[in-house]
């Protein structure tokens, strides 16, 4: 009787070790779910963040949450924490605001541009001391790093008196707005910007000098730099498709 016991008691023993297995088995077989990604980007960056977030919510069928906004705005964020994983910006702006970045990886190179309303046209910064350029608007240089390009490019002996009349207005999407709807003459902006919406100027002018280089980057946070959807879309920068759109972006 006792044996019959142990046997059944046996039995019952190695059936549930054989459903715990194959639990095991199932459950080690179905992916981990992707955590949302959570970005942080300056506005100026708009465009080539959201094409890049398109690629790869399309490819993973994963979410990327993204937050845009000036430097300042932006750094100012990431220090809140929230789980923010990828920060979007300019390298030397990026690197001297103590953020938590363990890495780097290089975008381009960002190029400023010189904009004005319908009406109007320039050839160079030079033009902007002609009369009819009563009304200039730039990024807030303390806060955005094309408004620092721009404060840079006019703080020169021939430009230095347009720095009184040009006003700081937050980020670049705002500056070209404002001459897109005709409120001012002109405005420093970006190429990423300018190439977006260049019917809705009446010229264009890329800068190439005055200023300090550009490096545009995407840094890693701390904590995030094993996570899976980070490295997915940090390598999508790789991407044929990413390049293009990079140039495009005017990057």
């Amino acid at each position: 009787m006792c044996t019959d016991i142990l046997i059944i008691h046996n039995e019952r023993n190695s059936e549930m070790k054989h459903l715990i297995i194959c639990f095991l088995a199932v459950v080690l077989a179905i992916p981990a779910q992707a955590e949302t990604l959570r970005t942080a980007a300056g506005a100026g960056y708009k465009k080539v963040v959201e094409q890049w977030a398109h690629l790869y919510e399309k490819q993973t069928g994963d979410k990327v949450e993204r937050i845009y906004g000036n430097m300042g705005q932006v750094t100012a964020q990431v220090k809140q924490g929230g789980g923010i994983c990828l920060v979007i910006g300019e390298k030397s702006y990026l690197s001297s605001h103590g953020l938590p970045i363990v890495s780097f990886r290089s975008i381009g190179q960002g190029r400023p541009a010189l904009v004005t309303r319908k009406g109007l046209t320039l050839s160079r910064v030079d033009d902007l001391n002609n009369a009819e350029f009563k009304r200039i608007v730039a990024p807030d240089y303390e806060k955005a790093i094309y408004g620092r390009a721009a404060h840079q490019i006019l703080d020169h002996d021939n430009y230095r008196h347009l720095l009184d009349k040009t006003m700081a207005v937050g980020t670049v999407p705002r500056s070209g707005g404002y001459a897109i709807s005709g409120e001012v003459d002109a405005a420093f902006i970006n190429m990423t910007f300018a190439l977006a919406n260049q019917d809705k100027f009446g010229s264009l002018v890329e800068l190439t000098e005055g200023f300090q280089p550009i490096e545009i980057v995407v840094g890693t946070l701390s904590g995030c730099e094993e996570k899976p959807e980070v490295k997915q879309f940090v390598g999508l920068l790789q991407s044929d498709a990413m390049q293009a759109n990079k140039l495009a972006a005017g990057l």
